[in-house]
């Protein structure tokens, strides 16, 4: 279902502002009209070609008009909407710079349905994209309706449209929108009418971000709380990676796409970014603090870095484009990403290949990725020598210092394929835990389908997978029969086992 939004004034920065909080919406598309002209001719592509009845362009779904357009020629805008048969009960919107009783009355008189700020607010996108919806699925109703009227009265029929219109109208409250970076917004407002589609293929450094067992986390917050600590989160990432001259492109619900070497020139991409995930690793420790003070639950991230050519402009239509980064780079990180760990920064086998700077590298291996034909090779990168000269703190966390157990305690593990996990387990047993990672011995037999960056469910009690003592890790390492496995819980689980395992 097409959902159009017009977006009728004179102030192109706010028209263009505006048209991009609601297109980031994920399901409108908004379409500026900036001269009395363009909405004439808008207008008249909805006549209907008399010949093959075929409809030019979709009527929209909700118009939004500025103030001072509105009462520029004494609301003859509204009235030229009004008398657009094309246009019939189409919502109108008028957008102001302050909410006044003698500016709303006038409005509402003249049959505008709602007043909104010009700097729309998020629950004003959201009443917009509820209306919009519902005036698309009435619209819709009545077509269907009609034709049903025509063919038989039926009863049920109509129940039926009735009950899925409320259907849809519940799923607008789960939408949620993703916002582009100010830099990124700065960058293409500045260009003005030289604004089109197109990019280049360019070689640049991708990294992206993710929070570790954040899903889980959210479901215990309300939405306030977790917009405040999103805000606070990104707040900080963003103010680093921007003093190291990148660019966030997309925030992805709880985690960035980011991109070194464009649309910022940046004379060494590949060490900016390693400097910048390091620093944002280190950030975390300050981070949990105010968390921990303020009743929030401590975070962890993960990191991937791949470098490689992109294809980088703005992408879309005329009415509707976005600055955004494309292509197997793109991809390849978000497989590295994946097999990341809280504290953990992965990068490729080019971002090795072509940094400036030595780094200190923890560990290697190769990963078979999803959608990938042949194995990645994906390095644990620890610190960065020369000019840049920083270090991961959490290499020396005291958090990772293993307790010895004084008696194994056997484990189940079963391992994890994209969402699904197997049913047969492997039988391993524990021999050392910290608060982030713990070892355990498992047959060689037993481990011959596991590998590195493998994901784990644990059951710490053998008679049964459904217990209270599970919980998930990811495996990190190995040697001989010893596997080191990190924790991707957070919750009670993990730490009843800590406590259990350590006597504690």
């Amino acid at each position: 279902m097409d959902i159009s939004i017009w977006i009728i004034g004179e102030d192109r920065r706010m028209m263009i502002d505006n048209q991009r909080k609601i297109n980031n919406s994920g399901c409108m598309r908004a379409v500026c009209l900036l001269t009395d002209k363009a909405f004439k001719d808008m207008a008249q592509r909805l006549k209907i070609d008399s010949n093959n009845k075929d409809l030019r362009v979709s009527p929209p779904s909700l118009v939004i008009i500025d103030y001072d357009k509105a009462v520029k020629n004494d609301f003859e805008i509204i009235g030229n909407l009004r008398e657009n048969n094309d246009l019939a009960g189409v919502p109108i919107f008028v957008a102001v710079d302050e909410k006044k009783d003698d500016i709303c009355e006038a409005f509402y008189e003249r049959g505008v349905m709602v007043i909104v700020h010009k700097e729309l607010y998020k629950s004003e996108l959201i009443r917009i994209e509820n209306t919009a919806w519902q005036h698309e699925n009435t619209r819709l109703y009545e077509k269907k309706l009609q034709k049903q009227t025509m063919e038989i009265q039926h009863a049920k029929e109509v129940y039926r449209l009735n009950q899925q219109l409320e259907s849809r109208n519940k799923v607008l409250q789960k939408i949620f929108g993703r916002y582009f970076s100010d830099e990124v917004v700065s960058l293409i407002l500045d260009m003005g009418e030289d604004v089109s589609l197109g990019g280049e293929k360019r070689n640049v450094t991708i990294m992206m971000t993710d929070l570790r067992n954040f899903t889980s986390l959210s479901e215990k917050m309300d939405s306030n709380r977790l917009t405040s600590l999103l805000n606070f989160f990104f707040d900080k990432m963003v103010d680093i990676i921007s003093k190291y001259r990148g660019t966030v492109i997309e925030f992805m619900g709880d985690g960035m796409l980011v991109v070194f070497g464009a649309p910022l020139a940046v004379e060494n991409p590949i060490d900016n970014a390693i400097a910048s995930s390091i620093l944002m690793q280190n950030s975390m420790e300050s981070l949990n603090r105010y968390f921990a003070e303020n009743d929030y639950p401590m975070l962890e991230m993960g990191i991937g870095l791949h470098y490689g050519e992109v294809f980088i402009g703005n992408i879309g239509s005329e009415k509707m484009m976005r600055y955004n980064v494309l292509g197997s780079t793109v991809n390849t990180c978000s497989r590295i990403e994946s097999c990341s760990v809280g504290g953990q920064i992965l990068v490729s086998k080019e971002i090795v290949n072509n940094a400036a700077s030595p780094l200190v590298i923890k560990n290697e291996v190769e990963i078979m990725a999803k959608g990938i034909g042949e194995p990645i090779k994906i390095y644990e990168v620890t610190g960065m020598k020369g000019t840049y000269n920083c270090i991961l703190e959490s290499v020396n966390d005291k958090n990772e210092e293993f307790i010895p157990v004084e008696k194994e305690i056997e484990l189940h593990l079963y391992l994890i394929n994209g969402k699904l996990i197997d049913s047969d387990f492997v039988t391993a047993k524990l021999t050392g835990i910290s608060k982030k990672k713990m070892s355990v011995r498992i047959d060689e037999k037993d481990s011959k389908n596991i590998d590195v960056y493998t994901n784990v469910k644990i059951s710490s009690d053998s008679s049964t997978r459904e217990t209270s003592g599970e919980f998930y890790s990811k495996v990190v390492g190995h040697s001989g029969d010893m596997w080191i496995l990190h924790f991707t819980d957070s919750g009670n689980a993990v730490e009843d086992f800590i406590k259990r395992a350590t006597g504690l």
